[in-house]
This record gives structure tokens, sequence and C-alpha cells, in this order.
């Protein structure tokens, strides 16, 4: 090795060590300590049936992790939801709950700056600080406004770094900046071709592999709990109208997250500012069920559990896109051409109308009169008897001029 370095010399390219890509041996002694140990317990998300839908469906975990529900430290966990859904809040209030079991927290900020009086005034609300002078030297606060910035925190984390003895590390607006940093490629034919290297697709899956890559090892070798703050998108399907998705998606995400929470507003008819979250995602196993919901509050002082009847409510299955067929009658429609469109608007023209002139003698045109409505039969065949009559006279009238003219000519001829 001295040889090898004469030549070509030492390593100055501070290239990734191995121990870092290794986990540590840990025996199965060890690993007991380490489970009855507060080190390892889950976080406290403030809310009691949270935590107890954030336990594992497996059997075989112990009765002390049964009792300590929460947020798992040594994994990825994602919460998304609309703006102004309580995401913040319920990060704060695991962030105050850490702080107050004496352990280190890391806040990253991608997009907007959290506020400490807030985080203080939540530590000050939780039960366990009234015994306890918390201060905020536990907190560490950074801002990384690039993506490479973020990336170069997560993805090396050194001996001595702020991530080494966290027990929870919070991302906020991370689909922000991934967004904004790796857009979606869009299709179409008008895009421009690309040109040589990584793009589109193939340079976004790339960053996300790298990135989850980085958040997984921090959430391993730290054994701490990796929450990423993430905004939602809308995704157009057929037949199906528009929903509400995660901002980011894919394979890569799907398979780093091991827990997700999604966070909406519910019960906006009864003037009530309810909170709903619900889990989709345990220990990397989805959630079948649709009883995993959890309805809270939040105040000034933190989040607080509200009890809402799920069954007096309105119904919660997706709106019906087509509204089903009424009928014309119920509309006030009007089928063109159809009888019903009369009103009785043509016997009010017929009786306008002026009456019929008198008929001439040897008129080919005969003009037939309508009577009254009031007359009744006896009266119209008199008069259809007499309009006849008359025809057969002209006609006859006609006969005999043509005959007079006929025999002139022949006399003249003659």
């Amino acid at each position: 090795m001295d040889r090898y370095h004469s030549v070509h010399g030492h390593d100055r390219a501070s290239f990734d060590t191995s121990h870092i890509h290794r986990l540590p041996t840990v025996a199965a002694s060890q690993a007991l300590k380490e489970v009855q140990n507060d080190s390892t317990l889950p976080i406290s998300t403030g809310l009691q049936h949270l935590d107890f839908l954030l336990l594992s469906p497996v059997s075989d975990e112990s009765t002390v992790l049964r009792r300590h529900g929460g947020m798992k430290r040594g994994q990825v966990a994602e919460i998304w939801g609309p703006p102004g859904t309580g995401k913040t809040a319920l990060a704060i209030q695991m962030a105050a709950h850490a702080m107050c079991n004496n352990d280190q927290v890391v806040w990253i900020d991608c997009f907007n700056t959290v506020d400490k009086q807030r985080i203080m005034r939540v530590i000050d609300g939780t039960k366990a600080s009234k015994r306890l002078a918390i201060k905020l030297d536990k907190f560490i606060h950074y801002s990384c406004l690039t993506l490479p910035h973020l990336m170069a925190l997560m993805s090396r984390p050194p001996t001595m770094s702020v991530c080494a003895g966290a027990a929870l590390v919070v991302i906020s607006g991370l689909s922000a900046l991934v967004n904004s940093t790796l857009p979606k490629p869009q299709g179409g034919q008008g895009a421009p071709k690309p040109g040589p290297g990584l793009h589109g697709s193939s340079k976004r899956l790339q960053g996300l592999q790298f990135l989850m890559n980085g958040l997984q090892k921090v959430a391993a070798t730290t054994n701490s709990a990796v929450v990423v703050l993430s905004q939602c998108a809308t995704r157009m399907q057929s037949y199906q109208g528009a929903t509400l998705v995660a901002a980011v998606n894919g394979t890569v995400w799907e398979q780093a997250v091991s827990t997700r929470l999604v966070v909406f507003r519910d019960w906006a008819w009864r003037g009530k500012g309810v909170f709903v979250a619900a889990v989709q995602k345990v220990d990397g196993k989805a959630n079948a069920t649709d009883q995993a919901v959890c309805t809270f509050g939040v105040q000034a002082s933190g989040t607080i559990n509200i009890e809402c009847d799920a069954t007096t409510t309105h119904p919660t299955g997706p709106a019906d896109l087509v509204r089903p067929k009424r009928k014309l009658g119920q509309t006030e429609l009007e089928v063109p051409d159809s009888d019903d469109e009369d009103y009785g608007w043509a016997d009010e023209d017929e009786e306008a109308l002026p009456p019929p002139p008198p008929q001439w003698q040897g008129s080919e045109d005969i003009l037939l009169g309508h009577g009254s409505d009031a007359s009744d039969e006896g009266d119209g065949e008199d008069t259809d008897s007499q309009g006849s009559g008359n025809a057969v006279k002209a006609d006859d009238q006609g006969m005999s001029r043509d005959g007079s003219a006929a025999s002139s000519e022949a006399g003249d001829t003659g």
C-alpha cells in the first residue's frame, strides 16, 4: 500500500467511506435493551388516537411500543395535503414532544421559514414541559433553498453532524424544491428534442434516487424519524374527474417512504375547523381499511383531540360525475315541433281572421268560411252541401259556355 501511495499519491478527493454505506452489527441482547430504552421509543404526535393508528399491525411488537405509539424512528415518513390543513402543526407538535423528552430536533426549511415563537408556545402547552425548563438549544434550524444544498446535507452526514444526535428530522416544503429544480417532463409534439446526457424523466429519477437514499441512510444511521412535509397536486383521470395526489410520487418515492399520512379539512358546512388525518401507509404496507382516520383541532398551544361522529355527517363518497336524466316536466324544457307547444294560440289566430269574402259564381277558387265555435255539426253539414251545390252549378255553366263557343266556331268554318 505504501508503494501504491508513493506512485499514485493519497486520496484527496474526499470520496464516500465504507462505514457510511454499511450499518453497524448489533447483538440480539443489545437490541432487546435498546427496545426498552427511551431513545428508541416512537415520537408522539400529541394525538392519542393517531399514535395508536401509527402502530404496526404486526403482532410481535413489545408491550412497551404498544403503550407508546407514534412516529417510529429509523424510517422516512411523509405528511402531505393541501395548504392550511395542519401539516406544520403536526410536525411542530412532534418536535415539542421530542424536545420535552430531552431529544434533539433538526428542522430543515425548503420553502417557508418556521416561526420559532410558535414552537415555544406549543412547548409551553405540552404537559411534560411543565416539569422541565425547555429551551430552543435542542432545536437546530436550517434553510436549504436549493436542491444541491439539501443533497449535500443529507447524502454524506459526517460523524459530528447535527443529524447524528437528533431524534426527529423535519424537512418542510421538499416537494416544492424538487418540482422547481427537477420538473416533470411535458410531452407533446411541440416539445424540443433533448440533447446529449441526462434529461427529462431520467434526470428526475436519478435525482429522486439520490435524495431518498440519503434520507434513508440518515434515518437508519442516526436512529431518527425523518418526516417530510409535502404539498399536493391535481391529477386528471378519465371517467373519474380530478383527484388530489401527492406532489411528488413514483416508484422510487413509494419504496423509500415507510409511513404516509394525508391531512385535509372536512365538515365545512357545520362552521367548524375540523382537521382530519388519515393513515395511508404504515411500515411499508398500505392501509386497506378506511377506518384509520383521526380528527383534531389546531390551537395556539398545539393540536387537540376532537371527537366527531362520522355517521351523522353528509356522505363521504365521491360525487356523481354524470347527473341522472330528469323528465322534461321537471326541467321545464320543450320539445321542438310538439303538440304541447300550442298553448291555444292557433284558436286565437283563427278568431282574429277577417270574415271570408262572398263567393262569385263561375269562380274556380272556392272559399269556404268557418263558422264560430258555438255552431253545431248540423250547420257545418248544411254549409258543406251548399258549397258543393254551388260548385256543381259553376261547372255546368262552364261546360255550357264551352259548348256555345264550340258551336260558333263551327258556324264560322262552315
